[in-house]
């Protein structure tokens, strides 16, 4: 737990780091993938489950195919790196060991706080602290299959929803 809370602190500060230069971001990445050096991949949920995990991630992003079937194109496919490193750390990573200290739910809610606050840092607005309701999802979506894919899967899909859809609405 205190290698989550470290790696988790090293991520928020490379994030307000970024705040003051881009050329920080590489290290908020490196952070975002530093389990991998020493969790098992199979904990991550990368080994365990991947043809559930990807037809459940699919199919639970049906609900964002009438919005986004035609907007979709290669350089939307960018955010697929992005997407995966968060859902490996935060679902992966610290919900997996969060899970170990505290009931499902309330880890799920936890790292679903923890998971608003880099978003709050970028962005400083109501709609960067309303990323906490599809990290609930992306939560209980990795604990139902444990399978990463699952989760990164509507990640991506709901990335691709808030910037060519949610933007405009909110």
């Amino acid at each position: 737990m205190k290698v989550a809370l470290l790696l988790y602190s090293l991520l928020v500060l490379g994030i307000l780091l970024t705040k003051l230069n881009y050329i920080f971001y590489p290290f908020v990445a490196i952070i975002l993938l530093s389990p991998l050096l020493f969790y098992s991949i199979d904990e991550l949920g990368l080994l365990k489950n991947i043809k559930k995990g990807i037809l459940y991630g699919l199919l639970i992003s049906v609900v964002y195919f009438p919005f986004i079937y035609d907007k979709i194109e290669i350089t939307i496919l960018s955010q697929v790196p992005q997407v995966f490193a968060e859902e490996i750390f935060f679902r992966g990573y610290l919900q997996t060991i969060f899970e170990d200290k505290f009931p499902s739910h309330k880890a799920i809610f936890i790292v679903s706080l923890m998971f608003c606050i880099p978003h709050i840092i970028l962005f400083p607005s109501i709609v960067s602290a309303l990323t906490f309701l599809p990290s609930l999802i992306f939560g209980y979506l990795f604990y139902i299959t444990r399978s990463i894919y699952t989760s990164s899967i509507f990640h991506f899909f709901s990335n691709i929803f808030y910037i060519y859809i949610g933007q405009k609405i909110l």
